[in-house]
């Protein structure tokens, strides 16, 4: 009877092993699987940016305060923008129509620092200012222009957007070479407060 009670005693402890390894296996194995985030809020929105030009002060909403070309704050240094770096105020919309009601204003600079290629670097935050949404969002980061969409950090929030991280994918629009372009902002939240 006692060997038997020990038999026992020994298959339940191995049982009980073989159990936990498995178990701790199976959940290195799933630690190990990439996660996927899901956003937890999204929104598209239309940035329009409309460079001054010297003659066109009414309409613009961005302007060079800097240009490697000295005193030319009219013109893009040639071929890729190098050096120029420009400030603007440029309207929001839900949709891609310039002349529909702006719910906020995108506010902040660029820099072209692409030497050998178009690029940007560019940092602004978008003021909504409407019924649907109140706050700011804040984006830091590279713009690859010639990409055809490219990802850019969203860095906080105040608002309905309080302490917002994300990512935006920017996508150019409609490019008018200097006189105006039109970005498509797809804003993906995946920390939300």
């Amino acid at each position: 009877m006692m060997i038997s009670s020990k038999k026992t005693l020994v298959f339940f402890f191995f049982f009980f092993l073989f159990f936990s390894i498995s178990l701790a296996f199976s959940s290195t194995k799933q630690s190990l699987k990439k996660k996927q985030h899901q956003p937890c809020k999204e929104l598209v929105v239309y940035y329009h940016d409309i460079l001054y030009n010297g003659h066109n002060s009414d309409n613009a909403t961005s302007t060079l305060i800097g240009a490697p070309d000295g005193a030319n704050l009219t013109t893009l240094s040639r071929p890729f923008r190098f050096g120029d770096m420009a400030v603007f105020d440029d309207p929001i919309n839900l949709d891609n129509n310039l002349h529909s009601s702006p719910i906020g204003r995108a506010q902040g600079s660029y820099i072209y620092n692409g030497k050998n290629t178009l690029r940007a670097w560019m940092g602004f935050s978008i003021l909504f200012n409407s019924t649907q949404y109140q706050g700011i969002v804040t984006f830091v980061g590279a713009d690859l222009i010639l990409m055809e969409s490219r990802d850019m950090p969203v860095v906080g929030g105040t608002g309905d957007f309080f302490m917002h991280r994300g990512v935006a994918t920017l996508m150019t629009d409609r490019d008018e070479g200097e006189a105006y372009y039109r970005l498509k902002i797809n804003i993906k939240f995946y920390e939300c407060w």
